[in-house]
């Protein structure tokens, strides 16, 4: 049997990424996550689960303490991911050895650095590829691809950025590889744009023709089933509403053309099945954190997810729960909250992790996670390489 690959997770947050390559046979050595209610979170399923991470493996503390006192060796990790924080910043003046605190990017690239992982995996949200911010992108990259040309202490980043990209990377270089992905075109019922960061050692067979997964399911093809063979309301067992004003057109279309190959992107309809509805305030026996939330309202630009379409993102919101992204709105204009397990199934989280701390803070948790299906399907991608390779 080949050797399971090892793993070290960034500011792991709730374990979506660490779950996620888990579940692709990687064995972690270490999570790291400030953050006292995720690494909570993190804790809590590692005991309830032991398969998962030994809870000595959680170190909750700042990325960049951990790695100065880290004995982990280089040779020990085949891959370096999570989704690093970046906050916005001004183009002038910032210096690549004093930026924002919140800015946790260097902290990833030290850590690739450090440990010369064969993959890095770097997730983050779409806003970083904006017009303001596509200079600082270039230098992630660039700086990713060649790890070892470290910033000086008194250098504008601008500054290390010219010097990263006209050096040759002679000990250590990666492939870096950007994609765009929306988690629904992979079957997570939810429209979750994001950019990904794969960074593949240049040794590593296979490293410049990697190739990002192909969706597979469509907006069309949940369009055909709902409004043309009317199969997903067959399957759940409901008449066929009316079909939505402004998708007349598209649906002819759909008609004459025949059905698109592939899977259907999935719903909340879809996602939630089997759970019971929720209670207010009440817990539901053989299913964590589904307890019903009173007062859902809409207001301007919060108007919920419907709920038979993939979710709006579930974002972690500055307190924690972003209200419009957290609530079903069903075909009669109700709505409702979202549960915590709920959310946590549009994440692609299983039953059975649970999130022990207060509502908000899970929410906070499971919307800043990285997608668990979509970390496992990059994850097995990239153990394809080693596994082609005959090792």
């Amino acid at each position: 049997m080949a050797p399971r690959h090892t793993s070290i997770e960034l500011f792991a947050g709730g374990g979506g990424m660490a779950l996620g390559t888990r579940q692709a046979d990687y064995e972690h050595l270490a999570l790291v996550e400030w953050n006292k209610n995720a690494a909570a979170i993190l804790r809590h399923n590692a005991k309830k689960h032991p398969e998962l991470w030994p809870v000595e493996d959680v170190h909750e503390q700042d990325v960049r303490e951990w790695l100065r006192e880290t004995d982990i060796n280089e040779d020990e990790v085949d891959l370096v991911a999570g989704g690093p924080p970046c906050q916005p910043f001004s183009l002038a003046g910032v210096h690549a050895g004093d930026m924002d605190e919140r800015n946790m990017f260097p902290a990833a690239i030290e850590a690739v650095r450090k440990f010369r992982p064969r993959f890095a995996l770097f997730e983050n949200v779409p806003g970083l590829t904006r017009p303001s911010f596509a200079p600082y992108f270039s230098y992630i990259k660039h700086q990713l691809e060649k790890p070892t040309i470290a910033a000086k202490g008194d250098e504008l980043w601008t500054e290390h950025h010219d010097r990263v990209k006209k050096a040759r990377a002679r000990e250590l270089r990666y492939v870096v590889h950007e994609l765009l992905l929306d988690a629904a075109d992979f079957g997570l019922p939810q429209n979750r744009r994001r950019v990904i960061l794969v960074g593949i050692r240049s040794d590593v067979p296979g490293a410049e023709s990697w190739k990002e997964p192909d969706a597979t399911h469509s907006r069309d093809a949940l369009l055909y089933d709902q409004w043309v063979s009317g199969d997903y309301w067959t399957e759940h067992r409901e008449a066929m509403p009316e079909l939505p004003d402004g998708l007349e057109s598209r649906v002819r279309d759909l008609k004459e053309g025949g059905r698109p190959p592939g899977l259907r992107w999935q719903t909340i309809r879809d996602c939630i099945r089997g759970l019971p509805e929720p209670v207010d305030r009440l817990s539901t026996p053989g299913f964590a954190n589904h307890e019903g939330i009173p007062g859902a309202r809409t207001y301007a630009k919060h108007s919920g997810s419907p709920f038979d379409w993939p979710a709006k993102t579930i974002k972690a919101g500055v307190h924690g729960v972003s209200g419009g992204e957290a609530m079903i709105r069903f075909d009669d204009g109700t709505v409702r909250y979202l549960t915590v397990r709920e959310a946590a199934r549009i994440q692609g989280f299983r039953d059975d992790y649970e999130f022990p701390v207060a509502r908000s803070r899970s929410m906070g948790a499971i919307g800043n996670a990285v997608a668990v299906p979509l970390a496992e399907l990059l994850t097995r991608r990239l153990s394809d390489l080693t596994m082609t390779a005959g090792e």
